[in-house]
């Protein structure tokens, strides 16, 4: 009787976990089915202007704090928690946008997020050397506009970089900044799942989860091929060697998207010190113009003008595109460049002149292969158990790094990224202004084996300026694709070494072929004016902006702040974010930011923790 009734009890509760399962994938697919819905009918701003509808004249003050960051991007969310940290500081954290949410945390989604108020919604300025597939030759350059920032939104891929990289930084008179200098910060944010983790590289205990690709990655297959042309396997790219190809490792935990927000501000928002005021437009910087001295903020939130005042620093943290133009509207910038917007010049400094980032190209083969499809409810079921399809962003199962103009080097120039299309049948909108052919020709892609090639080291630079000295109008960011031709013969090689994969065995067994471009089909096929036709119509940024306020030492022409991260020539005002990089690293920005923001918080905690 007893053993009957516990049979009762037990069926009763595997019902009730059942429809809590049932109404949890039901929450999901309305809140992805809405979300699509509203992207498909949802315009990207050209401006700040909603920030500042129905705006009161009157300032209110919004208090006195310890340190005040502008911005809760990944360096942002970082280096205010960590100084939160200590309870004698009080912190003020403001951020434009909102928080992030259910939709953010579901990886396969990235692109959507895109076409949504989580993005500020830029474009690059037109370009004289490609962009050619994009309405006026302007790509998309989409930045987060929540908490997290863009490691929020981003495609969530984890790539540190090299150590040849940041022995360069230090090279470069960026003392603290060497490769063993920074790897205590990765390895402290870290924790890294898997089974073959090399402890003196990487870390096992930090905030920041970090996983190498699972399920139906298509791996072992493709490395048999990879091996083939001549890459060697590796276990992580993270760790002693870059070169070579792996699995690929995301910001994801069980399944679920990990930034700045989730690891960082949400689990200390509760400490009493720590104010996260979101939905707060940073305006100008408070900046004594005699002394030279940063004492607070000036931001709108909710229609009102307040004033926030800093003890001790004003902290920007809103990224490579925002910081530079925050500067310059603020009166800290290139002198003919505040004269040409009548700003009235307190620091005379490079701001904007340098700015770096990577470029992307894909390449789409189609094959005989085919794949079985889910339905979107079986997809978040499994999401749910953290496996399946929206676990992983953009599908891409494999990175690999070559370089193409020194076989022996530890340094790569060239990333490439593997992905097989999407098994979940779709449609999901993204930023874009494509041209009617680039439009037509993405369509017709479908089913396809894609590999994205990133240019890790462009030789070109482009800039960050003012539209205008009112806060309304989007700064103008102009990323100079192929200003230098040597990036295009990069490209090229690249191209050539990585379309061997063609003739590998399973690729012939597969009748994996590569898809023309038609607007370029004037060409000679697979020649080196066919493939600069290629590059011009379809490469684009890789949204990895940086170096728009450099870190380097003060006779650099370029040095904006100094090794501790401090703008030269103004007291209280450190830069925390990517602007600060002297050069972009053989890898992706997210990684690198979270680690700006350790360093960061400790150089921080020195200057006044050891002091008082």
């Amino acid at each position: 009787m007893k053993f009957a009734v516990i049979i009762v009890i037990y069926l009763k509760f595997a019902k009730g976990i059942d429809d809590i399962t049932e109404l949890k994938v039901t929450y999901y697919e309305n809140l992805i089915k809405s979300a699509i819905s509203k992207a498909e009918h949802y315009t990207l701003p050209k401006d700040n202007s909603a920030h500042l509808q129905n705006l009161s004249e009157d300032i209110k003050d919004f208090g006195e704090f310890d340190f005040i960051i502008v911005g809760a991007g990944s360096s942002g969310s970082v280096v205010s928690t960590r100084l939160s940290e200590v309870e004698s500081f009080k912190i003020l954290l403001l951020e434009a946008g909102g928080w992030d949410d259910d939709l953010t945390a579901i990886p396969y989604l990235s692109s959507l997020l895109y076409q949504s108020e989580r993005n500020w919604g830029y474009y690059t300025t037109p370009q004289k050397n490609g962009c050619y597939g994009w309405r006026e030759r302007k790509c998309a350059y989409p930045r987060g506009k929540l908490v997290g920032g863009s490691g929020s939104i981003n495609s969530l891929a984890y790539v540190r970089g090299n150590r040849g990289d940041y022995d360069n930084w230090a090279a470069l008179g960026n003392p603290g900044w060497s490769f063993d200098d920074v790897l205590p910060y990765f390895k402290k944010l870290e924790n890294f799942e898997s089974e073959k983790i090399d402890i003196e590289f990487r870390g096992f205990a930090g905030p920041v989860n970090s996983v190498n690709n699972k399920g139906e990655d298509y791996f072992d297959k493709l490395s048999g091929q990879l091996t083939e042309i001549g890459f060697d396997i590796i276990d992580d790219y993270n760790a002693k060697q870059q070169i070579g190809a792996a699995r690929s490792q995301f910001f994801v935990r069980l399944g679920k998207r990990v930034s700045g927000a989730t690891a960082y501000v949400r689990p200390s928002i509760t400490r009493h010190n720590f104010n996260v005021t979101v939905r707060a437009f940073v305006t100008r910087i408070l900046i004594n113009s005699s002394q030279k001295e940063a004492y607070g903020v000036e931001f709108i939130k909710d229609g009102q003008r307040f004033i926030a005042k800093a003890r001790k620093e004003v902290i920007l943290s809103a990224g490579a595109i925002n910081t530079p133009q925050l500067l310059m509207l603020s009166g800290i910038g290139p002198s003919n460049e505040l004269r040409k917007h009548r700003i009235p010049i307190i620091m005379d400094l490079p701001v904007g002149e340098q700015l770096r980032d990577h470029f992307m190209l894909t390449l789409s083969y189609k094959s005989n292969t085919t794949k079985d499809y889910v339905t979107l409810r079986e997809a978040i079921s499994d999401f749910l158990d953290g496996k399946g399809v929206l676990t992983r962003s953009e599908n891409r199962f494999a990175f690999s790094f070559i370089n193409t103009r020194n076989e022996s080097s530890s340094i790569p120039n060239i990333e490439f990224a593997y992905d097989h299309s999407s098994p979940l049948n779709l449609s999901v909108p993204s930023q874009s202004n494509f041209t009617d052919e680039n439009s037509k020709y993405k369509k017709q892609l479908g089913d396809t084996f894609n590999i994205d090639i990133f240019l890790l080291h462009p030789k070109s630079s482009g800039t960050l300026k003012l539209q205008s000295k009112n806060i309304r109008d989007y700064p103008l960011i102009d990323f100079n694709i192929f200003g230098d031709v040597e990036d295009m013969e990069i490209y090229y090689e690249a191209i050539k070494f990585i379309n061997k994969i063609e003739e590998t065995k399973l690729a012939k067994e597969n009748n994996l072929r590569i898809l023309k471009y038609p607007l370029c089909n004037h060409y000679c096929d697979d020649s080196k004016e066919y493939w600069f036709c290629f590059l011009k119509y379809l490469a684009q940024t890789e949204y990895h902006p940086s170096t728009t306020a450099k870190m380097a030492p003060k006779t650099d022409p370029f040095a904006v702040v100094d090794s501790k991260l401090r703008v030269y020539g103004i007291a209280g005002l450190r830069i925390v974010d990517c602007s600060i990089m002297p050069t972009p690293i053989s890898g992706h920005n997210n990684a690198v930011a979270l680690m700006i923001g350790e360093k960061a918080a400790d150089l921080v905690k020195l200057d006044y923790v050891i002091q008082s």
